[in-house]
């Protein structure tokens, strides 16, 4: 695990090497008048300061503490997107009236007891301490089980404080880095909503600047050590339950009845469930002359004598004031993947494209964007009523499996394949196919996973084959992940499965690994994908056969780059990592023989960029130029050739071809709106402008610096680097 103290003085060094190239903030001028105050004012670089200030963290807590509160609040301006409500109702007042202000504070109570919603409005009475704003993380969206997926959560996290996807490290290690800078330079209000374990409060207890405000059905003795002082609820206020239930009531107006309104909330116990669903029904009464009376009467003659009653009898009401075909709709989707439907999803899914309205207008759905979901309380009514479900799962599958191989093909109709390719794959919705896949990229996840537990090999091919476009233009490489390993699994299983098929899952698994630097489990998939395509076609045509060949020796050669680039970051030996990249290129030029053997265009418009910029990384900029110069490519690629024309004359000191390749590609990726290799150019543009003596490069890259430090980017120690050069 990454010292925390050693991040937090990591990002005060920043914050003073980046005060002497740019506009300074108070809370960097606080964190520098700090730095100086401990350890004078001699000049040293980043990594000496950090040094520095690390011993003097570690001899001196009161100056350590200090220092922690400065860096928190460095990125104060950076407030989280988080948008979740407050609900118009009294909870708690005496709760309220004394909120906790630091560290962590769990909230326990059975489900619908208000948790959530007392978190919510804890956190909005201290807002102002916390210039950060507030994230709300639904823990039970990433646990399986036993397994919780804590990478998941801090990435969901990172996102939520405006940190671009394409901008978050696929592996572990660096995502771990940038999870802790990120967290450290803001103060903010988390709430964890839905806490099983005390490995899940670990995750976020360390940052003491914030307040953790954490949700628990169980109060179980682990959480318990974790907060011996939880808030533990059992029902409202009673004042905050009468306003919560006139909220719900409509027309009606309980007040005007007070007994019959006090028994009634007392039959429910006070808790806001209870209280939803009873004034939902009340509502529905609305003209008689006292409704709430009579309500009472008909649960005395029904035997509804608690909360749990009146929830179940509110839900019986609202279904039978349903249509047949909303019902039944009801209980097809309480078994939607993933819990969450789009409009489009849900008239897929149970063949009436009306029916969310239905269900909407009878308050059992929630909405979330554009997504929709049934409330908990109607989803768990919704499956104990008869439907026939796996009807309604092939329709939302064929839907979905349809609309994301249309996208695969829209975006390119010849890339290699190997799923079979159903008879539908025009591209008819009125959006951009790849914004499409990127929108319903957690619901094609789970279909994969339900579609090759069912057994459906071939459509759990199709979809993880189309999810590869998605991948390949915005790097969802972690999500692709698991996605690959039920392709596998499904390639391994299906005895109709032609060799190729697993082969492509292999490669492509092995990929999505080693983007993640899981070295040894991607050379155990590549490894495997090559004795697959050591042997016959089998039922694959022969060319397609080669060109599967091909893109195992291009994967291989990226693995060892790879392999490579991570040993430079960990300051390894010369010699080791030169072993690394001469086996990237020794790869690469087998991809580019087979590809030219082929006369395989697309592939020789990727393979000799990719040959050449391992060349650089070798020292042989001038061999780079030459496979540069026998290739063909357009579009985008070709202004990712130009880029390493760029670094080519560059290293070769021909300062004046490198700016004519530089200006190419920067005003073709402009054109383009290429955003992803936006570092890479700027990077470019700050080495070449120091190699041509330009004293803007330092502006440049201070920039860079201040930008990367901005967002935890693990590419803001070298450039913080470059500037002391």
């Amino acid at each position: 695990m990454v010292d925390l103290l050693q991040v937090v003085v990591d990002e005060a060094a920043k914050a003073a090497a980046a005060s002497a190239v740019g506009s300074v903030s108070t809370a960097t001028r606080n964190v520098v008048s700090l730095l100086k105050e401990r350890l004078g004012t001699g000049k040293s670089g980043k990594d000496a300061l950090s040094r520095r200030a690390l011993t003097a963290a570690r001899a001196d807590k009161e100056w350590a503490d200090r220092l922690i509160e400065a860096v928190s609040v460095l990125h104060d301006e950076n407030v989280s997107t988080a948008t979740a409500g407050i609900e118009n109702f009294r909870n708690h007042l005496a709760i309220l009236a004394d909120p906790p202000r630091t560290g962590l504070k769990l909230i326990v109570g059975p489900g619908g007891s208000g948790k959530t919603e007392l978190a919510r409005q804890l956190a909005e009475r201290v807002r102002e301490d916390f210039p950060s704003g507030r994230v709300e993380v639904p823990l039970a969206r990433y646990r399986d089980g036993d397994e919780f997926d804590a990478a998941a959560v801090k990435r969901y996290v990172l996102r939520e404080f405006g940190i671009p996807h394409g901008e978050i490290p696929v592996d572990d290690e660096q995502l771990d880095r940038q999870f802790l800078s990120v967290l450290v330079t803001r103060s903010f209000v988390l709430i964890l909503d839905d806490v099983e374990l005390a490995s899940e409060l670990a995750l976020f207890t360390r940052f003491r600047t914030s307040l953790v405000l954490a949700t628990a059905s169980v109060y179980s003795r682990e959480l318990k050590a974790c907060d011996p002082a939880a808030i533990e609820l059992r029902g409202l206020d009673v004042e905050g339950a009468r306003h919560l239930l006139a909220d719900f009531c409509g027309k009606v107006r309980p007040l005007d009845e007070p007994v019959e309104t006090d028994r009634l909330i007392d039959l429910c116990d006070r808790m806001p469930l209870a209280l939803r669903e009873v004034g939902v029904t009340l509502a529905g009464r609305a003209g008689e002359a006292r409704p709430v009376a009579a309500l009472l009467d008909e649960y005395r003659d029904t035997g509804v004598v608690d909360a749990e009653g009146v929830i179940h009898d509110s839900l019986r009401r609202t279904f039978a004031r349903l249509s047949d075909a909303a019902v039944e709709a009801c209980a097809v989707l309480a078994d939607h993947p993933g819990g969450f439907f789009t409009r489009a999803t849900a008239a897929a899914m149970t063949g009436e494209a009306k029916v969310v309205d239905e269900l909407i207008a009878a308050q059992l759905t929630y909405q979330v964007g554009d997504w929709y979901s049934l409330t908990i309380l109607a989803g768990q009514y919704a499956r104990k009523l008869p439907s026939d479900r796996d009807a309604g799962f092939d329709r939302l599958l064929a839907h979905v499996r349809d609309t994301a191989v249309a996208a695969d093909f829209r975006e390119n109709p010849d890339r290699l394949r190997t799923y079979v390719v159903p008879s539908k794959r025009v591209w008819e919705p009125r959006i951009d196919h790849i914004d499409w896949l990127e929108w319903h990229r957690s619901l094609i996840g789970e279909l994969v996973k339900l579609t090759c537990l069912r057994r459906r090999y071939k459509e759990t091919l199709q979809l993880a084959g189309a999810f590869e476009t998605l991948v390949n233009k915005r790097w969802y490489w972690r999500e692709f992940i698991e996605i690959s390993d039920w392709a596998v699994k499904a390639a391994e299983a299906d005895r109709d499965a032609k060799p190729a098929q697993l082969a492509r899952a292999l490669m492509m698994r092995g990929k999505a690994r080693y983007m993640a630097r899981w070295f040894p489990a991607a050379l155990e998939d590549l490894d495997r994908a090559a004795t697959t395509l050591s042997g016959p076609a089998a039922g694959f045509a022969e060319n397609r056969w080669r060109k599967l060949q091909a893109s195992l020796a291009e994967f291989r050669g990226r693995f060892h780059e790879e392999r490579a680039d991570l040993l430079v970051h960990r300051r390894a030996g010369e010699a080791e990592i030169k072993r690394e990249l001469a086996e990237a290129a020794r790869q690469l030029r087998l991809a580019c023989a087979l590809s030219t053997e082929l006369a395989d265009g697309p592939a020789l418009a990727i393979h000799p960029r990719m040959l050449a910029n391992v060349l650089i990384k070798l020292g042989e900029p001038a061999e780079a130029i030459a496979v540069l110069a026998a290739m063909i490519a357009a579009g985008r690629n070709q202004a990712r050739v130009e880029m390493v024309y760029a670094n080519a004359y560059l290293a070769l000191g021909e300062l004046a071809e490198a700016r004519v390749r530089f200006d190419s590609a920067w005003h073709q990726m402009a054109a383009q709106r290429a955003t992803q290799y936006v570092w890479e150019l700027r990077e470019l543009q700050a080495r070449l402008m120091t190699a041509e003596g330009d004293p803007g490069a330092i502006d440049v890259w201070g920039q860079l610096a201040y930008d990367a430090t901005q967002i935890g980017h693990p590419r803001a120690d070298r450039y913080f680097s470059a500037l002391e050069s």
